[in-house]
This record gives C-alpha cells, sequence and structure tokens, in this order.
C-alpha cells in the first residue's frame, strides 16, 4: 500500500517537472483556446490565456493575437453574465462589471500591440475594427457601473469607472465608432468622479476632476470646499485658500470658507488681514457673534485693546450667555490693572497711593464682574476664570471667596481655551 503510494507521488512529481519544463508552444495554445471559444467555453479559454500570458511567455504576453484572443473570452463571460442578469438566474452584477472593465484593459492594450510594425517597418493593424465596435458596445455599461458602486458606497470603484470613461472620451477608438456623438453627461461625470474620490479620501484624484466639474455652477459652492479640504490634505496650503477665495466669493454665508480664511491669516500672525476679512463678513452678519468674538481677539494681538473691549462686548449683546467672551474681557482688565505702574512709588497709607490703589481696585472689579459671568456661564470650564478670579479676589482681599474658589476642583490651564475657527458645515457623504 505505501509502496504504491510513493510510485504515485513520483509520477505526479515527473509530471509536474515535464510540464513545467515543457516550452511554450504559441500554435498549439491558440488553437486550443480558439477551439474552447468555439464551444462556447469561455471561463476555460479564459484559463488557458491567463496561464499562457505571462511574463515567463512574452510571446503571449505581448502578442495582440493573444490579447484579441482575450476579448472574445471576456465578452462572452459579459454575455453569459448579462443574461443571468435579465432571467435573474442569481446575477452578479460585480462581475458583469469586472468583465466590462478587462475588456477595455484589453482592447486598449490590443490596439496598441496591433499596431507595432512588423520586421519591415509595416504597421498592419488586424482587430481595430472589432475593438471600436465592442467598446463603442459597452460604453453605456462603464458609466453605469461608476454609478452602480457609488450608490452602494464603494467609492474607489466608482471613481475607477468614472475615471475610465473620462480618460477615454476622446480617444480614437471610441471617436471612430459609427454612432459616436460628443457626451452630454461630462459635467456630470466629473462631478461624481470628483465625489467618489473625496469619499474615498484619494485627494490627488479629486483635484483631477474638479477644474471640469466646476465648469457647472450648481454645485460650485459645494467643490469649492471639496477643493480646499482635499488641498489641506495634501499640505497644499496656497491651492486651498484659492478654493477658500472662489467658495466666499460665491457664498458668503457658508461660515466653512470665511471661518478658514481668517484661521489662515491669524496662524501667520497677519492681524489686519484678518480683520479685513472679518469687517466685509460684518457687513453680510452684524449679527453674527463669532465675528464679533475673533476681531476682539484680533484687535486684541495688535494691541488695539478698547476696540477689541467694544468687540467683546458686542458678542455678549448678541450671546449674554457667552462665557468666552467675558473671559477675555476679565484678561484685558487683569492686564489694565498691572499697567497701574506708579502704585509703587507711593508709600501705604498716603493720599497718593490711596488714590492709586483705589483706582487699581476699581480696575480689578471689573474684571471681577467679567469673570465671574464667565464662570456662571461656564462653570464645567474653568479655565476660563479660575486662574483669573484667584488674583481678583487676592487683590481685592476677598478672603472669602477665594477660600471658596480654592475649594472648587480645577483643571491646570497653561492658556484659554481657543475659539474653534475652523469650524466646518459638513457635506453630504453621498452627493447623488
Amino acid at each position: 500500500m505505501k509502496l504504491n503510494m510513493l510510485v504515485c507521488l513520483f509520477l505526479g512529481l515527473i509530471s509536474l517537472t515535464m510540464e513545467a519544463q515543457e516550452p511554450f508552444n504559441r500554435k498549439k495554445t491558440i488553437k486550443d483556446v480558439k477551439a474552447q471559444l468555439k464551444a462556447e467555453k469561455y471561463q476555460q479559454a479564459e484559463d488557458m490565456l491567463n496561464k499562457a500570458m505571462t511574463a515567463n511567455n512574452p510571446e503571449a504576453a505581448n502578442g495582440a493575437e493573444f490579447h484579441y484572443l482575450r476579448l472574445q473570452a471576456l465578452r462572452g463571460l459579459a454575455t453569459a453574465e448579462n443574461r443571468n442578469m435579465f432571467l435573474n438566474t442569481r446575477p452578479d452584477t460585480a462581475k458583469y462589471f469586472t468583465y466590462i472593465y478587462r475588456i477595455y484593459e484589453y482592447g486598449f492594450s490590443c490596439d496598441s500591440l496591433d499596431r507595432l510594425p512588423d520586421a519591415k517597418g509595416r504597421m498592419r493593424p488586424s482587430y481595430t475594427s472589432y475593438i471600436v465596435n465592442m467598446l463603442s458596445f459597452y460604453r453605456n455599461n462603464i458609466k453605469s457601473a461608476g454609478k452602480y458602486y457609488y450608490k452602494k458606497n464603494k467609492f474607489d470603484d466608482a471613481y475607477r469607472f468614472f475615471n475610465l470613461y473620462l480618460t477615454t472620451l476622446h480617444h480614437p477608438l471610441i471617436t471612430a465608432a459609427k454612432d459616436y456623438k460628443e457626451d452630454e453627461d461630462t459635467l456630470s461625470l466629473a462631478n461624481l468622479a470628483v465625489f467618489s474620490a473625496y469619499n474615498a479620501a484619494n485627494h490627488k484624484n479629486v483635484l483631477k476632476y474638479l477644474p471640469i466639474a466646476m465648469k457647472d455652477s450648481t454645485d460650485y459652492a459645494l467643490l469649492c470646499q471639496i477643493g480646499s479640504r482635499s488641498c489641506m490634505e495634501l499640505k497644499d496650503t496656497l491651492g486651498a485658500v484659492s478654493y477658500l477665495h472662489k467658495g466666499w466669493n460665491t457664498d458668503v454665508t457658508q461660515e466653512f470658507f470665511y471661518i478658514n480664511l481668517i484661521d489662515y491669516h491669524v496662524e501667520r500672525q497677519e492681524y489686519v488681514q484678518a480683520i479685513d476679512i472679518i469687517d466685509k463678513q460684518l457687513t453680510v452678519e452684524p449679527r453674527k457673534r463669532l465675528l464679533w468674538f475673533l476681531k476682539g481677539k484680533c484687535e486684541q494681538c495688535l494691541d488695539s485693546v478698547d476696540i477689541a473691549v467694544d468687540c467683546y462686548q458686542k458678542a455678549i449683546e448678541i450671546q449674554p450667555e457667552d462665557a468666552m467672551s467675558y473671559s477675555s474681557l476679565g484678561g484685558i482688565f487683569i492686564e489694565k490693572a498691572h499697567e497701574v505702574h506708579d502704585i509703587n512709588n507711593y508709600r501705604p497709607g498716603t493720599r497718593a497711593f490711596t488714590r492709586v490703589k483705589t483706582q487699581q481696585n476699581n480696575i480689578y472689579k471689573q474684571a471681577q464682574e467679567y469673570l465671574e459671568n464667565a464662570r456662571k456661564y461656564a462653570p464645567e470650564t474653568p479655565a476660563l476664570w479660575y486662574e483669573g478670579l484667584m488674583e481678583v479676589y487676592f487683590k481685592l482681599n476677598l478672603g472669602k471667596e477665594l477660600q471658596e474658589l480654592e475649594k472648587t476642583p480645577s483643571t491646570p490651564a497653561a492658556s484659554q481655551p481657543k475659539e474653534n475657527v475652523k469650524k466646518q458645515n459638513d457635506e453630504k457623504k453621498n452627493k447623488r
């Protein structure tokens, strides 16, 4: 029994070795493939071609006739799958579209190989007519495939088909078809290609079709937003700013555009430019609390303290529970109290000292009012008021308040939390 098993194993190894060493026979392979195609055994033909067209057989891999035969096999497979779809006999739509994608791939490669000059430098293409007719026949299926995958949120696959369609719009094999006419869906398909690439986080390909898609003004503002986001992901700051300006000029009501432009200038300490954007937007939205708050911050950075105070107070007028503006005002008045430098030039108990001390205490009391309001409206955010109130209560000798504050749980804050100037309006994941 063991001997028989060893003999079988040995014979099997010999068979595999002989098969591996058997030289590629072009004529025999073509004859066998054609026989399978004639018998409508397309999968068997495809398997044979797949085995033959490898890097080890450049004669097959780079042979126009083999690519032509593969086109026939793929067409047969696509036709059979299409029949299943019509008869509803366990159809596989994704497989059908994959066959069509490969038909396009091998159609273009077959044509390229078919046009290579022979030994005498002559070009005699044999398969052009067949390829043109086949690509034309399946042309609309490329669009349908892209939309099919898009609806299923398979955005990588959707982009793959939209890209194939758009990159071959003016290919000679496409325009040579008898029924060819200019496509009227180019803009909408470019739009879908952009959304597919964006949802697939393929930001480089977003920018590939964005200029075409933006020729349609329907989704212009949204496309500007997508363009700026993609540029941000690609670290293309100037590109992002360009799209932000285009979007802002198109739709001044979209916070995404002007907030990010303000943030761009603030990050570069270009406060004058940031204020210019804010002032322009305030002519459109004079009751926008965020704009007044941001202007206050920028004016404060330019040491225009009085203007900053006015801005924060307008923000509070619009939103009375604005803890951040109260906090900023408290900080400003603490700084004003620090600026009463000449208090140390007088002896305690003198009239001059009392006068200057009273002046300083009055400023601290103003800071106290603002900071206590910040605490009232944001008790869960001690970073806005804790350290400021500690100083104010100490300077005003408010022992009871200071003791109560010391018992309050707090987290150390190196700085106030910043207003989120990158607040964004998320567009729909799926446009259609």
